[in-house]
């Protein structure tokens, strides 16, 4: 990999993501910023710029759209040249919350209204299909590159109450590994992390959620954002290249 790898990465301006772009600006990464939130991304953009004199496309891109997608990659690699990583962190539940496409309560599957599913399969899932389909030719036609999505804990052993979610982290897992047995031998390595209860938005701190989120993991604590990003960091820029298809849970102990 270059000394000064160039970096995509999507859902950068909140909790997660956050992490993860300051820990690739304080490397020397370019990077390749896209987020929904145009004014949070120009502010974060400018701040790890002038911080670590590093070069940074930010563009503000729904991931749910394709051809916005194609787009910006293909804006982005005009600017930085081809990537050397990509980074897949946005998605959630939280966003849909914050920008009222769905209640802040959730349900059993069997009460949840079907018109609450798309927003967060076409999110969670076809945004993942979308960056991967943007990404993935350029480092065929290089014969190189690292691929990482973050999934979830819940995608790996269910979660009471968010099942649609959870499905769409099962099929990012499952999509991990089949573009993983893809592109073995293309010079490309597939992977992912799948974290737990994490203090961020999702779970504000003091609140009654963060407290019952933190009782179900076995060190009885929320992860950091940080902490997160240290494994999204290193899958993107460390990891052995005889390493694919894997997902790493980073969860306070086993789910």
């Amino acid at each position: 990999m270059a000394s000064q790898p160039a970096v995509l990465l999507t859902g950068c301006v909140q909790g997660v993501g956050l992490a993860v772009a300051e820990q690739l600006a304080a490397r020397s990464c370019a990077l390749a910023l896209f987020d929904i939130d145009g004014p949070g991304l120009t502010q974060l953009a400018d701040r790890l710029s002038s911080a670590h004199g590093i070069k940074v496309f930010a563009r503000q891109v729904d991931i749910t759209d394709p051809a916005a997608m194609a787009s910006a990659v293909s804006l982005a690699i005009d600017q930085l040249g081809p990537f050397d990583a990509a980074i897949n962190n946005a998605g959630g539940v939280a966003s849909l919350v914050a920008s009222g496409q769905l209640a802040g309560q959730f349900k059993p599957f069997h009460a949840s209204d079907a018109a609450d599913w798309r927003p967060i399969i076409d999110l969670n899932f076809y945004g993942a299909l979308n960056f991967a389909r943007a990404v993935l030719p350029g480092m065929i036609a290089r014969r190189s590159g690292r691929v990482v999505f973050v999934s979830s804990v819940a995608g790996v052993v269910g979660a009471p109450g968010i099942a649609v979610y959870a499905a769409t982290k099962g099929a990012v897992v499952a999509l991990v590994k089949s573009l993983a047995r893809e592109h073995a031998r293309d010079g490309i390595i597939v992977n992912s992390v799948a974290p737990g209860g994490v203090a961020t938005r999702a779970f504000p701190a003091g609140t009654d959620a963060a407290t019952r989120r933190a009782e179900r993991i076995p060190m009885g604590r929320l992860g950091a954002p940080e902490e997160i990003a240290n494994a999204i960091v290193y899958l993107a820029l460390e990891a052995p290249m005889y390493m694919s298809g894997e997902v790493l849970n980073v969860s306070g102990g086993p789910p």
